[in-house]
């Protein structure tokens, strides 16, 4: 336990787990959408024989089939030889290229940014939505459009209190899926999923536990903690009677500055007018700006979200020709594409329950603003 971190603070964050659904067979599918309405697989061959090698991955049509990862390419042509199929090797250098511009993307979300493969990511969230799970779950689908929008790649988030809970979330609602664990739901969570759902608990330590009469996640929670470190060691045992419990002291590892300043706020129950829209708008915008001009940061890239009442998540960014830090520019740009939102999407005044403000794309402009006139007195 890392006695630096109280349980109070790590109660106050919200972590992202973003993972790229069948990633190596979806960029296949991207740049041949033919591959979708058929089984496509992705493997690693040996070069020994033809068949020769495993299945890297595979999409949802060949999953029906009950193909799957780590499959011997024989076994999985065994399954698809009624149907039409395709099998592909691997173009790891494609692949990367891909994940590179998604997790572009990313970093331009959050507070703080770790990359754990090619294919999966953690992001800090607690600062932009002030530790607001509903306000997480909104930007998560924000995130989720634009990668979807500029890519046509497809990712499952998981919303949790910490990196084990997101992560565990990120698999429940695949592919395309958003699921959010808060702080108050996680331990009733991770008590009714199974105990290989643990990052790193693998056919060894499982069949450790099961010797010891543990079945499930709460079996361990139940189980005495020296008994425990007795089995499995020290390590291991603490890191799974914290897990039982929800409880992850893992920290993003790799540091970097905000990339995204936003609020959101929720409309009172009356029937708003436009006026009350853009005075609202206008509230957004200084609290937005007042976080710029802290920060000394000027930003290029506007976006107004709207929630409706039947939840449905509408956002129109506009990216600016030069990066701008006046809060005229951010008022005028706002109500510009409110309008805009209003008119083409035939969105009723009457439905909105949410409005947000987000500017990203953001500058360091520290030092700069007597001579450039970046901020207004």
């Amino acid at each position: 336990m890392n006695d630096n971190i109280s349980l109070n603070e790590i109660g106050k964050k919200i972590i992202f787990h973003i993972d790229f659904d069948y990633f190596y067979a979806q960029c296949e599918e991207i740049r041949k959408p033919e591959l979708r309405d058929i089984p496509s697989v992705v493997c690693v061959y040996s070069g020994r024989e033809h068949d020769s090698g495993v299945v890297s991955t595979c999409n949802y049509e060949a999953r029906k089939y009950g193909v799957k990862a780590a499959m011997p390419i024989r076994a999985a042509k065994s399954k698809l030889k009624d149907v039409r199929a395709v099998f592909l090797p691997t173009d790891i250098p494609y692949y990367q290229e891909i994940s590179r511009n998604a997790m572009k993307i990313i970093q331009n979300y959050g507070d703080l940014f770790e990359q754990v493969s090619v294919d999966e990511c953690y992001v800090d969230f607690t600062k932009i939505t002030n530790s607001d799970f509903d306000d997480a779950k909104i930007f998560a689908t924000s995130l989720q459009k634009n990668i979807k929008e500029q890519i046509n790649l497809t990712c499952s988030i998981g919303v949790g209190p910490n990196k084990l809970i997101s992560k565990i979330a990120s698999g429940v609602n695949k592919p395309n899926g958003i699921t959010v664990v808060n702080q108050d739901d996680a331990k009733n969570f991770i008590s009714n999923c199974k105990i290989e759902d643990i990052p790193g608990v693998g056919p060894k330590t499982a069949l450790k536990l099961n010797s010891l009469g543990i079945k499930s996640i709460s079996d361990i929670s139940k189980k005495n903690i020296f008994e425990l470190r007795d089995a499995l060691g020290y390590k291991t045992a603490t890191f799974l009677a914290n897990a039982s419990n929800a409880i992850d002291y893992s920290q993003i590892k790799i540091r970097g500055t905000s990339k995204q300043i936003g609020k959101i706020v929720t409309l009172k129950k009356d029937k708003p007018e436009f006026e009350q829209i853009k005075m609202i708008a206008a509230t957004l915008c200084a609290s937005v700006f007042e976080n710029l001009k802290n920060k000394r940061q000027a930003f290029r890239v506007l976006t107004v979200i709207l929630i409706l009442e039947n939840l449905q998540h509408v956002s129109i960014s506009k990216s600016l020709k030069l990066y701008s830090a006046s809060l005229e520019e951010l008022n005028k740009n706002s109500l510009l594409i409110i309008n805009e939102m209003i008119t083409n999407n035939s969105i009723s005044l009457d439905n909105i329950r949410r409005m947000g403000v987000v500017v990203s794309d953001l500058k360091d402009i520290s030092g700069q603003d007597s001579l450039l006139n970046y901020f207004e007195n």
